[in-house]
């Protein structure tokens, strides 16, 4: 287990092709904005932690901490998706609170991506595939 952290987010390996993020701060809409530069912070930070997955890897994005969700979030993960699947991968995102879900939803989530009510389901989901 290879745990790594930035001011934004806990990086863990728990398993050789299953990574899990877990973001730390309830609110990012600071750091999120202009998320359409290649020089913003957070896309960089995660854009690292994706170049390490493998082929065929799993990523679960964990927004338990998460109290705002803007689209600026939305469009982070729709880069990481893009990244993720160059590799065949996957993406999950887990642990919305019950009132950022509709958002998510409005926005094709659970179109674009695997969900989750919890990590551990998540990760068991990943071992599964």
């Amino acid at each position: 287990m290879k745990i790594a952290d930035s001011m934004y987010f806990i990086h863990e390996v728990v398993a050789p092709k299953v990574q899990v993020v877990r973001f730390v701060k309830p609110d990012l809409r600071k750091q999120l904005d202009p998320i359409v530069e290649d020089t913003n912070v957070l896309l960089h930070e995660i854009s690292q932690v994706l170049d390490q997955v493998p082929e065929g890897g799993h990523v679960i994005f964990n927004f338990g901490l998460v109290e705002r969700f803007p689209t600026s979030f939305f469009q982070l993960m729709m880069r990481a998706r893009q990244q993720v699947l160059k590799r065949q991968g996957r993406i999950c995102l887990c642990c919305f609170r019950h009132e950022i879900v509709p958002t998510v939803e409005l926005m094709g989530g659970s179109r674009l991506f695997g969900m989750a009510n919890s990590e551990e389901t998540a990760v068991k989901e990943a071992h599964a595939k």
